[in-house]
């Protein structure tokens, strides 16, 4: 019993956060960095949690709660998508059959968008914060003895008492002002995979780095109907240069590793380009050898012309861009108010100065036409992309996100009523059935050959790698060196000659197809006129005769597309 006039000492509870699987393995996994700043905001308030990230595992959610022991928690949040949500369902569940106290507590771009009927569906779901977590999840760790209080926190919806009536919504919360006094995102995660080290080669300097992703602003001022950032608000905050230096001096200390790449994770990182220069700047006085990349736009890609030059001085080494299409039906479904012909002009400049691309790219949407897969098909050969890798912005199609207006459009267009846990399938809802046939096929053969087409590449790149540092190459003599650089060529080149050849057949009917399947439409490739099989088994034995090596970790400037 407390003495008078003392306070009772305030409980600490034990609190989890947990990165829910998306149901498949993705080999390029990071840390889930909202809840690493999430987690170290509370901490530096005297709430500390344990962090786990189950993004990329295959194993069932179930068993991954029970594994981790996520019912010995009195508090549990999960970060939400919609691939994820299933998953955070079951394990949110199986908590609260072994332990009812806990709360759970369910945040993210899909929680918010479809968050009173969350809690009204599933009574396993105590609360959802809506929008930016750091502020209500404080607000509501520090209320958790106190009912009264806990269900009146901006920011929050309720299930409603006993599971019967509305849910109770509360005020939006305000942004967070000002980022930089959010604590450096330094969390650590239980994993159930691990993380690969994270690096790039920088061409420029001719050596592998160990790189770190900083997220340096939030949100993004424009309205891409596509876009999951508009769930969360377009309310555009960033934070201050020596800030930014700071961190990557911080991480650099604290896990003993001297980063020197950043890639930028923010949503718009040239919102501003005078703040993205100062950003630069200031990196690069803090380090010379820095280098980094960041994503945007391509209208601000011109409108900023002039200050790209100095960006490319301080480290600049490429651009994630938001292309997506090329196709002008496509772009005013997808909001972008650009033209085709800014994104081309985005990309010559880009290309004059020497700053590398890495393409963001929707190459089908519902409504797409042959028409749009042909203006895509020209502009990608036209624009430079053919050696470009990886392939996959051939295979992308549409997702239809919930609480995107896109999304809207399409359930209005065809007078659906999409369940808000689901996800449609964007590759079989195309209109056109000469683009379902087309997508269908193209994914037959991604399946059947893209893996080994990236794997042969590898090797065949790895070695050339090695001869040009200098290896012996088990007595390679030039004329087989020639022949790889050809054959990686090739390679490189196959599935974009691939997906032309579909493109004509579907034009004409597909002829082709018909006659003879995928196998008719496969390139003969190189001046012998090789079948792929052939090629990657001659560029593979000639790899093996070079004596590659592999490094452990090493992921290009692509590897994040």
């Amino acid at each position: 019993m407390a003495a008078a006039g003392s306070q009772a000492p305030v409980r600490t509870p034990r609190i989890a956060f947990v990165n829910p699987s998306v149901g498949f393995s993705d080999r390029r996994k990071s840390k889930p960095i909202g809840l690493a700043y999430l987690m170290a905001y509370l901490e530096q308030r005297g709430f500390p949690s344990s962090g786990f990230d189950f993004g990329d595992s295959e194993d069932d959610p179930v068993g991954l709660a029970r594994l981790y022991g996520l019912d010995g928690y009195d508090v549990v949040g999960f970060s939400v998508y919609n691939e994820s949500f299933r998953s955070s369902v079951a394990m949110a569940e199986w908590i609260k059959s072994r332990n009812p106290h806990c709360l759970i507590v369910l945040g993210g771009p899909h929680a918010t968008a479809v968050h009173e009927h969350i809690v009204r569906r599933y009574g396993c779901v105590d609360v959802v914060v809506r929008r930016e977590g750091e502020e209500a999840m404080l607000d509501v760790v520090r209320a958790l003895d106190d009912p009264v209080a806990l269900r009146r926190i901006k920011g929050t919806t309720w299930g409603a008492p006993g599971g019967d009536g509305e849910p109770v919504v509360n005020p939006d919360r305000p942004f967070v002002p000002d980022l930089d006094q959010i604590p450096f995102p330094d969390a650590e995660f239980t994993s159930h995979s691990g993380y690969p080290d994270l690096t790039y080669f920088d061409s420029v300097q001719g050596r592998l780095k160990a790189a770190l992703t900083i997220c340096s602003s939030r949100s993004c001022p424009y309205n891409c109907s596509f876009c999951g950032v508009l769930t969360i608000g377009r309310k555009y905050r960033s934070r201050e240069a020596d800030r930014v230096v700071a961190e990557l001096l911080h991480f650099r200390e604290r896990h003993q590793i001297h980063y020197e790449h950043v890639y930028f994770s923010d949503a718009n990182f040239f919102v501003s380009p005078t703040r993205a220069l100062e950003v630069a700047e200031a990196l690069h006085e803090a380090d010379a050898n820095i280098s980094f990349s960041f994503g945007t736009r391509v209208n601000q890609i011109l409108k900023a012309a002039d200050v790209l030059p100095r960006l490319k001085e301080c480290g600049l080494r490429f651009i994630e861009l938001g292309i997506e299409s090329a196709s002008e039906p496509v772009l005013e479904r997808l909001a972008k108010h650009v033209r085709p012909a800014v994104n081309l002009a985005a990309v010559r400049l880009l290309r004059r100065l020497g700053i590398e691309i890495s393409l963001d790219f929707i190459m089908l949407d519902p409504a797409t036409t042959l028409d749009d897969i042909r203006a895509n098909a020209e502009f990608l050969r036209e624009a430079g992309f053919y050696d470009y890798v990886p392939h996959d912005h051939l295979y992308t199609a549409l997702v239809l996100y919930e609480g995107t207006p896109i999304r809207d459009f399409y359930a209005e267009r065809y007078g659906e009523v999409y369940d808000p846990d689901d996800l449609p399938n964007p590759f079989t809802m195309f209109e056109v059935p000469a683009v379902q046939r087309f997508s269908d096929t193209l994914r037959a053969f991604r399946r059947q050959w893209q893996d080994r087409i990236d794997e042969a590449l590898s090797r065949g790149e790895l070695a050339l790698a090695s001869l040009a540092a200098g290896g012996e190459g088990n007595g390679i003599d030039r004329a087989s060196h020639a022949q790889l650089q050809l054959d990686v060529v090739s390679l490189r080149h196959a599935p974009n000659l691939l997906f032309e050849a579909l493109l004509d057949d579907a034009e004409q009917g597909f002829a082709r197809l018909d006659a003879g399947g995928l196998e008719a439409l496969l390139p003969r490739l190189g001046p012998d006129r090789l079948t792929l099989g052939e090629l990657i088994t001659r560029n593979d034995e000639v790899a093996r005769r070079a004596g590659f090596q592999q490094v452990p970790g090493a992921v290009g400037h692509h590897g994040r597309d």
